[in-house]
């Protein structure tokens, strides 16, 4: 029996059919069978990866070809930790004993084979171990397939170089970088991207960017903004109490001016349907709005009120708490911590 690496049974949450970054993968894993495969799908030696001296024979199954490489076990195995286990050789006595052809990956008869990669994302990878160059053109897909790959093979400098490369990377999608993060565990990157998928509307967010979120961040963010929805909506309906100074002259014109101003103005600017007012944007439009009829007294002392009070802070407090609660699947925090407690 041949031995058998399948990158969807450790990574079960990772996409393995590769599409354009712009389309939303399908979620399925690519999985072959050898022993059911039909022996009309031929095998090809790879062009570039075959290498005719000491190799290691792998197989990459795909579903029109199945490609063979001969690469180095003793770069491979220095590299990766994983393939440092699977590489392990027999020793020569062990190897005078046994038939050259019974040893996984001794030859294109009996190759190591790689279930659900891809081979152009394995190609990326052997190209970036060999020292060789993707173009620019197809840079981004070149960096995500070493970041994906490394993260499976445990291999830790190419992990970290496409982890430093795709930073510098511009422009690269908040979504997209909140998919990675989330697959590969690039958690520095997770909190910036969730706060700027959050500052933005729902209705802004497309189904392919909230695959990218994944379906407990993206619930995350969309049950935060609708209670922060519902939170603007309470603060629109209730109308700040008017501070008044002693020094105001004209307590009641001031307190009627007011009145008229939330509800005819200051409340539509919060309920708009596609650019409501929020915190910062409502404390600047008050400022900077001529209230006639309103004394500089008692419209400095609300602004000042209002600028104090916990009540235009709940979306920023509760973004908090989105972000703690994304960070705790992210860690993996809630899991340890149930372990931790014996809880079920």
């Amino acid at each position: 029996m041949p031995i058998s690496l399948d990158f969807s049974s450790s990574l079960a949450a990772v996409p393995s059919n590769r599409t354009p970054l712009s389309q939303p993968t399908t979620g399925k894993h690519q999985h072959f069978d050898l022993s059911t495969m039909s022996l009309s799908v031929p095998r090809e030696r790879h062009p570039e990866f075959y290498f005719r001296d000491w190799t290691i024979t792998f197989l990459v199954p795909g579903q029109t070809h199945r490609t063979l490489y001969w690469l180095y076990p003793g770069l491979l195995a220095l590299r990766s930790l994983v393939l440092d286990s699977v590489l392990l050789l027999p020793s020569q006595e062990s190897q005078r004993n046994t038939v050259a052809a019974t040893i996984e990956g001794s030859c294109d008869e009996n190759p190591i084979i790689l279930h659900s990669i891809i081979r152009r994302e394995f190609d990326y990878l052997l190209t970036f171990l060999f020292g060789g160059y993707a173009g620019e053109e197809h840079r981004q897909e070149f960096l995500v397939s070493v970041l994906k790959l490394s993260a499976f093979f445990e291999i830790n400098h190419g992990y970290q170089y496409a982890i430093a490369e795709l930073t510098c990377l511009l422009p690269l999608k908040s979504s997209l970088k909140l998919q990675l993060g989330r697959l590969y565990r690039v958690d520095h990157w997770v909190e910036p991207a969730l706060r700027d998928m959050m500052a933005r509307p729902l209705l802004s967010i497309s189904c392919t960017e909230a695959h990218h979120m994944g379906l407990d961040y993206f619930y995350i963010l969309s049950h935060t903004k609708a209670v922060v929805e519902e939170n603007y909506q309470a603060i629109a309906y209730t109308e700040p109490n008017l501070i008044q100074p002693d020094g105001c002259l004209t307590q009641l014109q001031c307190a009627a001016v007011w009145k008229d101003e939330w509800w005819n103005g200051v409340a539509p600017q919060l309920l708009h349907p596609e650019t409501p007012c929020r915190r910062d944007d409502l404390l600047v439009l008050l400022d900077q709005t001529d209230i006639p009829g309103l004394c500089n007294l008692c419209k400095e002392a609300t602004l000042r009120h209002m600028k104090d009070s916990d009540v235009l802070k709940t979306d920023m407090v509760l973004q908090d708490i989105a972000v703690l609660e994304v960070m705790e699947f992210q860690t993996d925090e809630h899991i340890r911590r149930h372990i931790g407690t014996g809880l079920p």
